[in-house]
C-alpha cells in the first residue's frame, strides 16, 4: 500500500500505544488519509469520524 508520508505511519504507531480511544481512532483516520488508493469518499469519511469525535 504506498503513502503520501510514509513518515505518518510512524506518528500513528505511536498513537496507536496511547490508551485513549481518541487517540487510536485519530491514527485510523490519518493512515486512510494517507493512503494514495483511498477514494475521496473514504477520505472524506474518515475525516468527519475524527472531527465528530472532538465535539
Amino acid at each position: 500500500m504506498k503513502k503520501h508520508y510514509p513518515e505518518l505511519e510512524q506518528v500513528c504507531e505511536v498513537m496507536d500505544n496511547i490508551p485513549h480511544p481518541k487517540c487510536q481512532n485519530l491514527a485510523n483516520s490519518i493512515r486512510t488519509c494517507n493512503r494514495i488508493d483511498a477514494s475521496y469518499q473514504e477520505k472524506a469519511a474518515a475525516v468527519l469520524i475524527a472531527v465528530l469525535q472532538f465535539i
